[in-house]
């Protein structure tokens, strides 16, 4: 019997064999181009699909999130702790005091810092033998140098990297769930979005072109961020010019923000005064008509501040002109003279400026 050929114009059922042995399941290009030509990512991901992730709540992740983030910046870092104490305490008081990071895992010796080293060299240093636990001593000092070296290096690069694929995911959920987002973004000032920097010889000179910069725009205003903002983001980064007063009343103002958000309920206020029912019944945003209330509050706090820790109001002091610690002169009788420029003038002066136009 012949076997029946298709008829002319009708397509063969007839499937070719996979050159790539990749199941047809499996088999994907370009999935989401025309959201990756956008310039936003693809993603397909599911929550709670580990037992881990199935016992946490988004405040559990939040937390563990920040920890982490905290520690990398720690190790990217690791002298910050030591050279602030050394800055603040130890040479002024006693410059012969001071523990290191180095000195510290030296003479101290760390287990999980020991098997990044050498795999089981903790288990040595632990070693009732004293040949052996002698010599991974020795191992053990020999190889940290190159780890002090190192892992800072490792702990940057990660941290970069997080903060580059938190920019990405906040892309792709501006684009998945428009709604969500742009309300979180019209009450931030700041928001993160990835730049690069693309480098072009012109007549044997280096040019410098920042890629990305039509689509962080378009990101933005789409977002609409900044619109209904309530916590303003000190410009830390150094990004732009900043007057020292602007700076420290934004610092200020941030700070009410934050205890009149807690509320009563958290360790701030163990005991309810009449100064927190005040600043809990303060009406957000600050506006100009309100602002007057929102300063009796500060100046309060202010007032606080440079009884117990007036050192936090150096960098303000000598942005006038005056000595840190204070020098009393025939010019500076008082040293109320002094707190009052500082906090009843121009800090002052720099938090109404913080204040919205009245609606």
């Amino acid at each position: 019997m012949k076997k029946k050929r298709p008829l002319h114009g009708q397509p063969s059922k007839k499937i070719k064999k996979s050159v790539t042995g990749i199941e047809e399941q499996m088999a994907q290009f370009f999935v989401g181009s025309e959201r990756k030509i956008a310039g936003f990512m693809h993603l397909v991901f599911g929550p709670r699909l580990t037992e881990e992730y199935e016992k946490m709540r988004v405040t559990d992740l939040v937390r563990r999130i920040k920890d982490d983030l905290r520690e990398l910046l720690a190790r990217a870092y690791p002298t910050s702790k030591e050279e602030w104490w050394q800055q603040r305490f130890v040479l002024k008081y006693r410059p012969e005091w001071g523990t290191t990071y180095e000195s510290r895992l030296r003479y101290r010796i760390n287990q999980s810092v020991a098997e990044e080293l050498c795999r089981d060299l903790g288990k040595r240093i632990t070693s009732p033998d004293k040949i052996v636990n002698y010599k991974a001593h020795e191992e053990y000092q020999r190889l940290l140098s190159q780890f002090l070296e190192r892992e800072p290096r490792y702990a940057a690069v990660w941290f970069a990297f997080i903060a580059k694929q938190a920019a990405s995911y906040l892309e792709y959920l501006s684009d998945k769930r428009g709604t969500l987002m742009k309300e979180i973004a019209a009450k931030s000032d700041l928001w993160p979005v990835n730049l690069g920097l693309r480098i072009k010889r012109v007549k044997g000179k280096p040019a410098y072109q920042v890629t990305r910069q039509a689509f962080a725009r378009n990101y933005l205003i789409q977002l609409g961020l900044s619109s209904h903002c309530v916590f303003p983001s000190s410009p830390r980064s150094g990004a732009e010019s900043i007057s020292p007063f602007k700076l420290a009343a934004e610092e200020l103002y941030l700070t009410m923000l934050e205890l009149k958000e807690e509320g009563p309920r958290r360790f701030y206020f163990p005991k309810l005064t009449s100064w927190a029912k005040r600043l809990f019944a303060l009406k957000v945003p600050m506006t100009k008509r309100n602002s007057q209330d929102w300063w009796k509050v500060a100046k309060f706090y202010l007032y606080e501040r440079w009884d117990k820790a007036q050192g936090e109001f150096k960098p303000l002091i000598k942005h006038l002109g005056f000595e840190y610690p204070i020098q009393l002169s025939s010019k500076i009788p008082y040293e109320s003279m002094v707190k009052s420029r500082v906090i009843d003038n121009d800090l002052k002066d720099a938090f109404f400026g913080l204040a919205r136009p009245d609606l």
